[in-house]
């Protein structure tokens, strides 16, 4: 085999130069095509993070309402009963002062 000449040299080394650079070429649509997939992925994290929110603030939303509307529930019973009580005590006083009339307006005074 006969010594390598100049031109076979630098055509090997161009030769190099040239894989080298299709090799980073390469490198580098992997590399962007991986930060791109990370990407993705974070996005898809992010989407399941506000969903999840979403639906605990919703949780949280209907579980206050539910409890507002037992306390009000109970504030209106309670009101019902008041009134209730008004009413019965206006019935006996009502009662004691139409007796209390009676005995003050009868000829039976003792």
């Amino acid at each position: 085999m006969a010594p390598p000449t100049r031109d076979t040299r630098t055509a090997d080394a161009i030769n190099r130069v040239l894989d080298a650079e299709r090799e980073t070429s390469a490198a580098i649509v992997q590399a962007q095509s991986d930060a791109q997939a990370a990407i993705e992925a974070a996005r898809e994290v992010r989407r399941n993070i506000l969903e999840a929110a979403r639906q605990r603030i919703v949780t949280l939303h209907e579980r206050a309402q539910s409890q507002i509307a037992r306390r009000l529930e109970q504030l209106d019973a309670a009101d019902v009963a008041d009134d209730a009580d008004v009413a019965s005590l206006e019935a006996v006083a009502d009662a004691a002062l139409g007796r209390i009339a009676e005995r003050l307006t009868t000829d039976g005074i003792a």
